[in-house]
Formats: structure tokens, sequence, C-alpha cells
């Protein structure tokens, strides 16, 4: 009896899995929906976990999802769509089994073409979807960077550039510099928040745009601190200050073609301020240690030559915080610009006294940094911060 019993359980039991696994496989074959926000969310987090600053709306606007990702412009839409003003998501306008579209844009406002243009399944995984994006962005800018020409001369320093690669440090639109010599000490009424809204409109519009000046966007959004905002806002009329200005980790980065420094190797084409900023500390946490290391060599030169005496600056290192961020951003586009422009004048040799504490204080002022110009840290930090990050990295910062 207990036999047959357990018999009959075991009968029961195969036909009941068998039923299961049946309805599982009908159920698995039947079309299922793919909702867009599922895909944005997920494209959000993919692009900001692999260190990519990101911007977006948070809802869809005329059946289109959009996003920022530096340099980028991303657009996700359902193919077909019955109504462009519906939400992606609404099943009375749309066939939510059909597999959305994603389309990758740079730059990310083009004012004449696009000079990337990549689409790709909705469904593609994240990682993928990083992966192929930042490929063609690499091929896309050393595409454009080769089809410059240069056309116009930096007022300061004489190196050749295409016009719209000058832009203009003061009122002035008869004075063009390149982002080497910004803060000079022969720019004589800087107007650093004109020069903000320049910066953003090239770089808005423009792959191939000099990757100094993200170094020179960082600078001042460090020194400026909360105050910088509300001062772009006052001044660009119908403009809006985009976020890094208010929050330089945001910073878009260009880093160097070809082998990167093994602090920077994974990186894509270009990176956050702050994500740049946690891979160089990562792998060289002894920096700051150095640049002290460096400034006392320096200083006791300086009173060796009968400059300074040592009292008044013997047991200061002079080290920023609030500016590392910026100097180490200044090394990397430095190198950036090396490697993109080989015929163009050195860098490094332009940021050897590329930092006047009067010009400096100028532009700090406008920005309404607390930071005190005068009082030579700022000026030692990135003067002599930088060459010891290039170093660090494997460069070689020699004019």
């Amino acid at each position: 009896m207990t036999r047959n019993r357990k018999k009959k359980l075991a009968v029961r039991a195969e036909a009941g899995e068998g039923s299961h696994a049946r309805a599982a496989r009908i159920h698995a074959s039947e079309p299922r929906d793919i909702l867009t926000a599922d895909i944005q969310q997920g494209l959000v987090r993919s692009f900001g976990a692999a260190g990519w600053p990101v911007e977006h709306d948070g809802f869809p606007e005329g059946g289109v999802w959009t996003g920022w990702l530096g340099p980028v412009q991303s657009l996700l839409s359902r193919p077909g769509a019955a109504d462009s003003e519906a939400d992606p998501d609404d099943a009375d306008q749309y066939d939510l089994t059909v597999v959305p579209e994603l389309c990758f844009i740079s730059p990310k406002i083009p004012t004449s073409r696009e000079a990337m243009v990549l689409e790709l399944p909705g469904t593609t995984p994240g990682a993928d979807l990083v992966r192929q994006v930042s490929e063609q962005l690499a091929l896309a800018r050393a595409a454009e960077v080769s089809k410059l020409i240069n056309s116009a001369t930096c007022a300061l320093c004489g190196d050749s550039y295409p016009s719209a690669h000058l832009l203009p440090p003061t009122e002035s639109d008869r004075l063009l510099v390149c982002p080497f010599c910004v803060f000079d000490g022969d720019i004589l009424g800087g107007h650093p928040l004109r020069l903000a809204y320049a910066i953003d409109a090239m770089t808005d519009n423009d792959l191939a745009a000099p990757a100094g000046w993200s170094a020179v966007t960082a600078l001042l959004a460090c020194a400026g601190g909360p105050a910088l905002e509300e001062r772009l806002k006052g001044a660009g009329g119908f403009r809006w200050p985009l976020p890094h200005w208010s929050d330089p980790d945001q910073v878009w980065v260009w880093l160097p073609p070809g082998d990167l420094p093994p602090a920077l190797e994974g990186l894509a084409p270009g990176t956050s301020l702050a994500t740049l900023v946690a891979a160089v500390e990562r792998a060289h946490p002894d920096l700051r240690d150095h640049y002290r290391t460096e400034l006392a060599a320096s200083l006791e030169l300086d009173e060796d030559e009968g400059e300074e005496e040592g009292a008044t600056r013997g047991h200061r290192d002079y080290l920023v915080e609030q500016l590392w961020p910026a100097a180490i951003c200044y090394a990397v586009t430095a190198a950036t610009q090396e490697r993109e422009r080989p015929a163009g004048r050195s860098p490094w040799n332009l940021l050897e006294d590329g930092f006047e504490e009067g010009t400096l204080a100028d532009h700090f002022d406008q920005v309404g940094s607390t930071l005190d110009a005068d009082a030579l840290g700022p000026v030692f930090t990135l003067s002599i911060g930088v060459p010891v990050i290039a170093r660090a990295l494997g460069w070689n910062p020699t004019p």
C-alpha cells in the first residue's frame, strides 16, 4: 500500500512538473514588454559607473528620452510611433514588444553636422553601450582633429590654431588666446564670466575643441565654488550655466590618444574630473608629498639667489587643496594637446610661467572665490603641482 502511494505521488509530481515546464515555455515564447524607462535608467547607471558626467531630465519629452553623456547626446525612442507626443511606454500608442532605438550623437549640440552618429538597439547591454560609444567617440575626435586647419594665432604665445578655438579672456574680441595663456600676466581686465560661456558654446558644438579648455573650466569652477553659478546666471542673459560650473567634478576631460599611463588605463577617451582625480590619486597617493619636496627645493633655490628670506616661506607648503583637481586636469590636458597637436608649441613651455598671481587674483575675484591669489598658494599649487603630477604619470613636462 505504501509502495503504491509513493508511486502515485511520484507520477503526479512528474506530470505536474511537466505541465509547469510546458506552461513556462509557452509564457517565455510570448513577446514581453520592453520599457524605455528601464533602458534609460540602465544607460544612466552604466555611463555614470564608467566615469562619464551624466545629465538627464528624468522624463521623456516628445516621445524621446534625452541624455547628456559628457560630449555625447543620447536619444532613446520607439520606432513607428503612433503619436510622437505620447509617453514611449504608453501601450495604447506603442507596441511595447518592439525593441526601442538608441542613438548617440556628438558633438552634443551640433550646429552644422554630427561628427559621430551611432545607432544601437535599446536592448544592448550597458557595458557594451559604454564600450561602443567610447570607441566611436575616440575615432570621431581623431578624425575631426585631423581635419583642423590653423588659420589664426594666439595673441600672446603666437601658437597657431583654428580661429574658432581661440577665445576672448577679456571684454574685447580683439584679444583671442589659447587655453594655456588665459592666466598669463599680460592679460589685463580679464572677464572669466564671459569666457565661461564662450568655452561652453565652443565645446558643446565642436568635437575637436582643444583639450586645454577643460583645464581652464576646472580652475575657474574649483576656485569659484558655490558663488560662481549665481554670478554666471547674472551674466548670461538667456543662457544658463552648465552643471560643471557649480560642480567641477562633472568637467569633461579629454585624455591623450594612444597609450595611456597605467593610472588612466581603462578610462574612456575622456572622463569626468572626479573620475580622473580618483584614478590619479589611487595610483599615486604620494603626489602631495612630491609637490612639497619640489616646492621646498624651489624655495631653497630662491633663498640662495636672494629672492626672499627663508623665514617667510620655509615652514609652509602653499598647497591649495581646492585647486588640486585643476592641477591634475592641467597636467592631463597638456599631455593631450601635446599628442594631438604635435606641430604646436609645447604646452609645458606655456605653463612654466602661465599662472601670474595678479591675473589669478583678478579672475578669482570676479568668480566670487574666497581664495587669496596674492598669497602665492594658487600660483605654487599650479606652477609646481602640474609638472609634479605630469612626471608621476610618466610624461616629460620639459619646456
